[in-house]
């Protein structure tokens, strides 16, 4: 994609912002060797395996409690999307796509990126925005999805074969594309964010 590149609502030059995502995990053994090394700080701070530290209840926990923190932070994910300052819209760019949408680190659930590409490709729905890239019209599609955080089984399939067994509120999320400029155009930056949260599943009509 070109280095100026116009909302596709029409506002103007969007800009590329770095941001970190705190509720999707990266796989990066510092980040999680330190969240390891963190838990018998909290567990068992007067009770540590190892000698060189007190038995101060609150400095050990104090110190569990930053090396899970700095852990979490390290093993969060970082991408670099562009963004609009007017309208609040998100652009995903192949690479964020993968990395946002993408299935479970332990492969239990669909890819999420994948689903979405595949329903652009049959969606006979043309958008009202055209492709900032190639200048050619999007398209537009709907799609169903839940907070897993709320359903009782935390580790769930992203596609969910029967909807109405579920009990909790579903919620649907609007997204334009192109599928030959493999990007995606989110209008509200909560869909996005949204979406891209590893407890998000999508829920199959």
């Amino acid at each position: 994609m070109s280095a100026e590149v116009q909302c596709p609502a029409g506002c103007g030059l969007m800009n590329y912002k770095t941001k970190r995502n705190m509720k999707i995990r990266v796989f990066d053994p510092l980040g999680y060797a330190m969240m390891i090394v963190g838990i018998p700080f909290i567990a068992a701070p007067d009770n540590l395996p190892f000698e060189f530290f007190t038995s101060n209840l609150i400095v050990n926990g104090g110190i569990g409690v930053g090396l899970l923190l700095l852990g979490a932070r390290r093993a969060s994910l970082v991408t670099t999307d562009l963004r609009c300052n007017t309208c609040n819209g998100v652009i995903l760019e192949s690479k964020s796509i993968d990395q946002k949408l993408k299935g479970d680190l332990l492969g239990l659930s669909e890819n999420k990126a994948e689903y979405i590409r595949t329903a652009l490709s049959s969606s006979t729905e043309e958008s009202e925005h055209a492709c900032p890239d190639c200048g050619e019209k999007m398209r537009h599609i709907r799609v169903p999805i839940e907070d897993g955080e709320h359903r009782s089984n935390p580790i769930a399939p992203d596609i969910v074969e029967d909807i109405q067994n579920l009990t909790t509120v579903s919620r649907t999320v609007e997204i334009d594309g192109c599928k030959g400029c493999d990007m995606l155009w989110f209008k509200k930056a909560k869909w996005e964010k949204l979406l891209s949260k590893d407890s998000t599943i999508i829920l199959k009509k």
